[in-house]
């Protein structure tokens, strides 16, 4: 049997949370990684026909399942309510600023079908008017577009470094202004287009810059200090 490595820390200063498990590293078995290359017949995942891909992740939707090209399906664990609930707050802020300045907030179940990068699913995000102005019909049904904006939340049960990577990947792909948000710790990284990412250690309030003009996250009320964070 292959288990993930997983590491218990107390509760962080200021935050009501009880004790919780968090995976710091990529242990063996989380993210869970099937390597489907030798059914795919030399295509790539990107290649084969899409609605079956699509009801194949439809019909396993307890999972979070994404995909990279080269024919990988990348399967994490269920969202549990705690991380499920940080991560409502997040996307309800950003479907609100969104409202008056157009462009799509999808739900974080939405998987793109980013060129280049295989199917990804963020916890939050937003595709400008601009970016969706470029799109076909197919292209927009499909969701093959990178966000303009990006959020992770790292929760009890995923892998902050797979995250990490995820972060990095979006930003390659054309992202503009990323967040990847660790609760345990009371940090934010932010990823910036042709910048290096910059940690910040307990903000009150993260800025959508000049990606989400006049937006404003309360993170260190709506997430580190959230009741009940596990």
């Amino acid at each position: 049997m292959v288990r993930a490595t997983i590491t218990s820390r107390p509760d962080t200063a200021g935050a009501d949370t009880g004790k919780g498990y968090w995976l710091d590293a990529d242990g063996p078995g989380l993210p869970i990684t099937l390597d489907l290359r030798p059914l795919l017949g030399g295509k790539t995942l990107a290649e084969i026909d899409l609605a079956r891909l699509g009801a194949f992740i439809e019909a396993n939707e307890l999972y979070a399942i994404e995909y990279n090209d080269t024919g990988e399906l990348i399967i994490m664990p269920p969202m549990l309510m705690p991380g499920g609930n940080l991560e409502t707050q997040l996307l309800a802020a950003v479907v609100i600023w969104s409202r008056p300045h157009g462009g799509v907030t999808p739900s974080s179940s939405t998987v793109f079908r980013i060129p280049g990068l295989g199917g990804r699913g963020p916890d939050a995000s937003w595709v400008s008017p601009e970016r969706l102005a470029g799109l076909d019909a197919e292209q927009y049904r499909t969701g093959q577009v990178c966000p303009d904006f990006v959020a992770e939340i790292h929760s009890a049960n995923n892998s902050l470094a797979y995250l990490q990577r995820k972060m990095a990947e979006y930003i390659a792909a054309g992202a503009r202004l990323g967040w990847l948000i660790d609760p345990r710790n009371r940090q934010v990284t932010v990823y910036r287009s042709g910048q290096e990412p910059e940690t910040l250690d307990d903000p009150e309030i993260l800025p959508g810059e000049d990606v989400m003009p006049g937006f404003e996250f309360r993170v260190r009320e709506l997430i580190f200090d959230a009741p009940r964070q596990v």
